[in-house]
């Protein structure tokens, strides 16, 4: 009888082993199943005429058609093929409704974008769209429904182990992602209580030292002979203290510039640009070509929308960095100024629904103390935020169209009228010789008590064509001149990166392509260069610490990836620079946890030295804080690294960490999902490289999204490069393929010199249809 049981009982194990390995078996089959069809025919509801996508050896789409319409069409599917999940995490994200597959680890998400009213903001602003702008935003989101709702179409490998299914795309999809654009960048609203705080704590004089100075002698991208303006002395002053401070933790920034073709050794202009944003898998931009009777467009669009953001066409380029205007701000109002109240229910999977309630006033959304960790003024009962993003915007979704179609400055110009937000320094170049800047926005006017009284008109937005210096660069940096009559904001990133910009610039009469890329991936710290004759003054007294001093002395502040120096002088930072101003914080230095580098070049080498004296005693000088920090930066390192201290290399635990969402949260599946590339450089350097000082860690989270350098004597050998590969799925060899040419500074090229029959080797077509009736 026992014999029977045991006998019995291993047929039963052996039947439901087989039984999971079937199911296990099954399960990949179908992982493999939802990778998409790029090749062959389809037949689709919808498409006017044949069209072609054919996905080079990188697979970048080049779509082929016979109208914009289906141009547009033809994008959604290549969107919905590559990057779904991407959109719809986006998408769920913007309308607050990733609770509904993510449980409460989606809450806060959802509470916050709820607030904000994105989605219902989005919806509204569709219909006030013109005609052509709709179409388009209709075709592409047919597109995208037709791969969804194709017969045998599998969704990709995130749907399937979260287990729902995707929801058609819409036109208001589409313009929410722009808004959240908007909102990402729009301003400083959100740092003003943090900002207040400080002040308090520290004082006006102290907390503007803190926050750091825009240097006089450090370059603005625009004087008043480029804006056509002679000095005025009623000009409005940017000297307010910034609420972020050059280089805040997690900020996001860019580089663009400009060279006119007597700078250039082929005799036409050359464009740049390389935005710097969070870091993600898959990448945030997808490259593109779009081919139509009218000509080419080759760039990278947004998944979730039709139009190339950056990019160029057969007669001009552009490029964008965000310029952060001051445009929101955070008014204590009480219950009586709100003039709408509606509960809203947020689904939450795995548990209740939660039911907040959404209040709005005049000017735009409450915060709800009970969510939101704003100080709230005695007599008040809420914060609210004053913004642009309400107001009626039927421009700012199609400028990108607008642009596409654009043949000269004039044609550029006028597409960016109207543009609501977010304000960018948008440079210009065209195949006539011409360069130039617009950065279009909406910016209020404020009077002397802080109300917004109207807003800048376009023609005085600070603007630029062929001044005479022959280039044009920003790097979110001071755009405009001491003089000029608006405020915009005084949030100037820092001077690092366009200090080293126009130092490239300038160094040679005669660019070309090559000197343009290694400007772009230029890694030498200025903030490194500049601190080095003072720290190498420091007297460590262990060993390492020695030894440190040693090997810096024969660094020339190139953060490499293959050398020890960025390492150790990353560590020394990030000890000296707490050692030097949290006795003056007190409580608040865990909020302001951040490399701070033009306060630092202050302390150390201007007029503000006092910092590290002893907060309570008013003695010592900053030689008895630097061998100390480094002393305990060396201990902490030879603990993590081992003592070869030359050995050690930056790029063992510098590298790029592109997270996916939500699975890079998810120990099982974060090192399937997740892409890592070990990168040069830091936050201060061209090549901006970003690692977290709150983390605690050296993982890059903040990098360039993006590289573009464009000719525009000969278009077809322009440079692109976008951060992991252009699939989203992780079983694709396009998944990360690119990230080790990124993580290197290469790039590839995107050429328009030829049709479907002369495709270059490598490359697959699928053939679109419109479906018979």
């Amino acid at each position: 009888m026992t014999n029977s049981i045991v006998r019995y009982a291993a047929w039963a194990a052996g039947i439901i082993l087989a039984l999971l390995a079937l199911l296990a078996f099954s399960f990949v089959i179908r992982l493999y199943a939802s990778l998409p069809q790029t090749s062959g025919r389809l037949e689709l509801a919808g498409l006017r005429a044949e069209a072609q996508i054919v996905r080079d050896e990188h697979a970048v789409p080049h779509i082929f058609a016979s109208n914009s319409h289906d141009a547009y069409y033809a994008l959604g599917v290549a969107h919905a093929q590559d990057r779904l999940w991407q959109m719809e995490i986006t998408r769920r994200a913007l309308r607050g409704r990733l609770s509904e597959f993510l449980g409460e680890a989606g809450l806060d998400s959802d509470i916050w974008f709820r607030t904000m009213g994105l989605g219902e903001a989005a919806d509204t602003a569709v219909a006030n769209l013109p005609p052509d702008v709709q179409g388009a935003l209709q075709a592409y989101s047919d597109g995208v429904n037709a791969v969804i709702s194709a017969p045998g179409f599998v969704a990709p490998p995130e749907y399937q182990i979260l287990m729902f299914e995707p929801e058609a795309w819409t036109p208001g999809d589409t313009v929410t992602v722009y808004k959240a654009i908007a909102l990402d960048l729009f301003g400083n609203a959100f740092s003003e209580p943090r900002l207040n705080a400080l002040i308090e704590q520290l004082g006006e004089e102290q907390a503007r030292q803190f926050m750091g100075r825009y240097p006089d002698e450090t370059p603005r991208s625009l004087s008043m002979a480029d804006l056509g303006l002679e000095d005025t002395p009623d000009a409005q002053s940017d000297e307010a203290i910034p609420t972020l401070g050059p280089n805040e933790e997690a900020r996001d920034g860019s580089n663009n510039w400009v060279v006119s073709g007597r700078l250039t050794e082929s005799g036409h202009p050359i464009l740049a640009n390389d935005p710097h944003l969070g870091l993600r898998a898959p990448a945030i931009w997808y490259l593109t070509r779009l081919t139509t009777p009218e000509g080419s467009t080759v760039g990278v669009t947004l998944p979730g929308t039709p139009f190339v953001t950056l990019g160029r066409n057969d007669h001009m380029a552009w490029g964008f960095t965000n310029t952060a205007p001051d445009v929101g701000d955070l008014h204590a109002v009480t219950e009586d100024a709100v003039i709408d109240s509606r509960e809203e229910i947020i689904q939450v999977r795995f548990s209740d629904a939660v039911t907040i309630t959404r209040r709005t006033t005049a000017t735009g959304p409450v915060l709800d103390p009970q969510h939101f960790d704003y100080p709230v003024p005695e007599g008040a009962d809420f914060l609210a935020l004053q913004w642009m993003l309400d107001e009626p915007d039927d421009t700012t979704a199609g400028v990108g169209m607008r642009i596409l179609s654009g043949e000269n400055w004039d044609d550029f110009v006028n597409a960016l009228r109207g543009f609501i937000a977010p304000q960018q320094s948008m440079v210009f170049a065209a195949v006539d010789g011409d360069i130039g800047l617009y950065a279009p926005a909406r910016i209020p006017v404020r009077d002397e008590t802080g109300a917004w009284v109207d807003t800048i008109p376009f023609e005085e937005l600070p603007h630029t064509r062929n001044p005479e210096r022959g280039f044009i660069a920003t790097a979110n940096n001071k755009i405009i001149p001491d003089g000029y009559p608006h405020y915009l904001t005084s949030d100037w990133y820092g001077v690092s990166r366009i200090t080293r910009i126009y130092e490239g610039l300038e160094a040679s009469e005669r660019h070309t392509l090559s000197s343009m890329a290694e400007l772009q991936y230029d890694t030498v710290s200025t903030v490194a260069r500049n601190l080095l004759p003072v720290l190498l003054t420091a007297t460590p007294q262990s060993p390492e610490g020695q030894r440190a001093i040693a090997l810096l002395a024969e660094w020339d502040a190139d953060m490499a990836v293959d050398i020890p120096q960025p390492l150790i002088f990353s560590a020394w930072m990030q000890h000296l620079g707490p050692a030097i101003y949290n006795d003056e914080l007190g409580d608040q230095a865990d909020r302001w946890v951040g490399y701070r580098q033009q306060f630092m070049e202050d302390v150390l080498l201007g007029d503000a030295a006092h910092w590290c004296a002893d907060v309570e005693t008013g003695e010592g000088v900053c030689d008895d804080l630097l061998g100390p920090s480094l002393d305990a930066a060396m201990a902490e390192l030879v603990q993590e690294m081992g003592g070869d201290i030359a050995a050690w290399q930056w790029g063992d635990v510098h590298y790029a960490r592109h997270a996916h969402a939500p699975f890079s949260d998810i120990p099982l599946l974060a090192g399937i999902f997740t892409i890592e590339t070990p990168i040069p450089g830091d936050g201060s350097t061209v090549n901006v490289a970003h690692h977290s000082w709150r983390r605690g860690d050296y993982a890059v989270v903040h990098a360039a999204s993006y590289r573009a350098l464009y000719d525009l004597g000969d278009l077809d050998s322009s440079l692109y490069m976008i951060t992991t590969g252009q699939s989203g799925h992780f079983l694709s060899e396009h998944y990360d393929d690119l990230a080790p040419q990124w993580g290197r500074g290469d790039y590839i090229q995107i050429r328009t010199d030829w049709t479907p029959a002369s495709a270059p080797e490598g490359s697959e077509t699928l053939r679109l249809y419109p479906a018979t009736p």
